[in-house]
């Protein structure tokens, strides 16, 4: 396969789509899309824009619940990953419902089949990588839709439809795994 050296300045390969949802220091609900995120065990990290409205917030140690929707959310993780939480809370305008997590101070998507409930336990900047933030979170809880499990309390996993996100930084967008 021949390759062809490429100078772009990003490239997402394909990463899951989440949404990520926390109150402000005023109780408002807020949701953001991303899609820079791992986790290991009980330990979570989320990467944002360190100038972002959700960096801001999770900077200074905001609990934060870690929602994966599905394919049938793509117009809310559109509208979401499209405007700025300084703007307002963009939960309604989204068609999603905010409900509050038992385990941290910050709001579930009613509507995403999976919910992981966080804490900040660590923010990471680097001179290398200015303008990059990231947040490690400890997992503190995982909640999954009933129809999401087997008999056994097992994970479905030909249930999930989950969404990447994918592009070089110019051509970019949102794509359905069981698209054909």
């Amino acid at each position: 396969m021949e390759k062809i050296a490429v100078n772009y300045e990003k490239m997402y390969y394909g990463f899951p789509v989440i949404l990520t949802s926390f109150y402000d220091e005023d109780g408002v609900a807020h949701v953001t899309t991303s899609s820079s995120s791992y986790s290991l065990k009980d330990m979570i990290v989320l990467g944002f824009n360190s100038k972002g409205f959700a960096a801001q917030h999770l900077k200074a140690g905001t609990d934060f619940v870690v929602n994966v929707p599905d394919r049938s959310q793509q117009e809310s993780i559109s509208y979401c990953g499209s405007r700025s939480g300084a703007e307002g809370s963009k939960f309604a305008a989204a068609g999603l419902t905010p409900e509050a997590s038992e385990h941290v101070h910050a709001p579930a998507v009613r509507e995403c089949p999976i919910s992981i409930a966080c804490r900040v336990v660590e923010v990471v900047e680097s001179e290398q990588f200015p303008g990059v933030t990231n947040i490690v979170g400890k997992i503190v809880s995982r909640s999954v839709a009933k129809d999401y499990l087997n008999a056994e309390g097992r994970l479905q996993i030909d249930k999930l439809s989950p969404v990447i996100y994918a592009g070089d930084g110019v051509n970019k967008g949102f794509r359905d795994l069981q698209e054909s």
